[in-house]
């Protein structure tokens, strides 16, 4: 069935986004004994573990972040400890795991947009500003999955 943005509950998408995250993360730290306090990207890299399979995920150490695959969903996320948010995504990367994770869905990129636009305003989700400069990239905290 195919349907737009507004059938869809982002929160609730954003929330699986967060979660598929989380769920890749903690077999990370198990699978390499990653210590608790430490940024999985930063241990991650200095290791030079670019790429590798733990469990059902195969994931991609990139620039800033990962590029996670597990079972045709593609989850793109940036992780570089840049500031005091957990994780931060663009619009595409996100929209990329809906795409992935939702085949039937029909995504109105305005409508999603705008969907963020209100996550940001509810304080779920905000801009990732750094020298004044709004870098047109979301970022949160996996504190917000209790708001969700």
């Amino acid at each position: 069935m195919d349907y737009s943005n507004k059938d869809i509950n982002t929160k609730k998408l954003l929330e699986e986004y967060l979660i598929f995250i989380v769920n890749f993360e903690n077999v990370l730290k198990k699978e390499y004994d990653i210590p608790k306090d430490m940024n999985i990207w930063s241990y991650l890299v200095e290791r030079k573990y670019e790429k590798g399979t733990v469990a059902t995920y195969n994931y991609i150490c990139h620039g800033s972040g990962f590029t996670v695959e597990k079972n045709g969903i593609i989850c793109e996320y940036d992780k570089a400890p840049l500031n005091e948010y957990d994780i931060k995504f663009s619009f595409w990367k996100f929209k990329n795991f809906i795409k992935t994770n939702h085949m039937q869905t029909i995504i109105d990129d305005n409508m999603l947009k705008k969907d963020l636009s209100d996550l940001i305003t509810a304080n779920i989700v905000s801009w990732l500003i750094t020298d004044g400069i709004n870098w047109n990239i979301y970022q949160t905290n996996f504190t917000a999955l209790q708001s969700l």
